[in-house]
């Protein structure tokens, strides 16, 4: 006899869910952690056979960190080149 999956299909969502969860988000039942997958060379989760995406924050590669490093360093110089003008340490 094979497994039924249509049938299981039907019954893969609770019908119960947490108020505060968003609009449209359900539970998974017991029936429907079998729909759950994990590739068992990469690791990475599936949903009913659907690769689950999850996006991994951004992260700057070295010369993009060089290039944010230098606009920070430039602001905190004009930054204190316009408070010793406002303060009258020097004129400009």
């Amino acid at each position: 006899m094979d497994f039924d999956w249509d049938h299981a299909r039907k019954f893969m969502f609770s019908d119960e869910r947490p108020p505060d969860w968003p609009a449209g988000v359900r539970g998974i039942s017991m029936k429907g952690v079998g729909f759950l997958g994990v590739h068992e060379e990469t690791g990475e989760l599936y949903w009913d056979g659907h690769k689950v995406v999850v996006q991994r924050p951004i992260t700057l590669g070295g010369f993009e960190r060089v290039l944010a490093s230098c606009a920070a360093i430039s602001a905190v110089g004009l930054l204190i080149v316009e408070i010793g003008r406002s303060a009258g340490w020097w004129g400009g």
